[in-house]
């Protein structure tokens, strides 16, 4: 049992899961399946407050990716949607062609392949960083079509 801050948590539920997490530690499968019924819980008492918000996919989004850089052991550093069209625009870097902003950033509905999408210029599962300076507006077909070519050659 940890000393300190922790002692009084204990095994089994989401506050023992987030401690074993805290100390950089493997969760036990009880504090596992504690944060998984908590979890579970969670979204169905708050099910129509979180479908109806529509910045919670997006939050989702951001999180995950930064997870999957700093598994990597690449930079991930906190930006907006804003900040990257105040830095680079609404032109897309691949095509150098105008995105619709009024376009869907899905690929569903009316013009969804114009509508915007934020691409890793070099992507993070080949060394890039989750940052400011590694993001471009992108059209979402360009941005489909690049994660489709192979990826460049360390030897140029």
């Amino acid at each position: 049992m940890p000393k300190g801050l922790y002692k009084d948590i204990e095994c089994g539920t989401y506050s023992g899961y987030q401690r074993h997490y805290r100390l950089e530690e493997p969760a036990c499968d009880a504090c596992k399946a504690g944060a998984v019924e908590y979890t579970i819980k969670y979204y169905h008492k708050n099910k129509n407050k979180i479908k109806k918000n529509p910045a919670y996919k997006a939050r989702k989004h951001r999180q995950k990716v930064r997870r999957r850089a700093k598994l990597r052991g690449n930079r991930a550093e906190t930006y907006t949607l804003k900040q990257v069209l105040e830095k680079y625009g609404t032109i897309c870097y691949l095509c150098n062609a105008d995105i619709f902003m009024d376009a869907p950033r899905n690929c569903t509905g009316k013009d969804w392949q114009w509508g915007l999408h934020i691409d890793h210029v070099i992507d993070i599962q080949y060394g890039g960083s989750d940052s400011l300076d590694n993001v471009r507006p992108t059209h979402a077909l360009c941005n489909l079509r690049k994660s489709k070519m192979k990826p460049p050659s360390p030897c140029g």
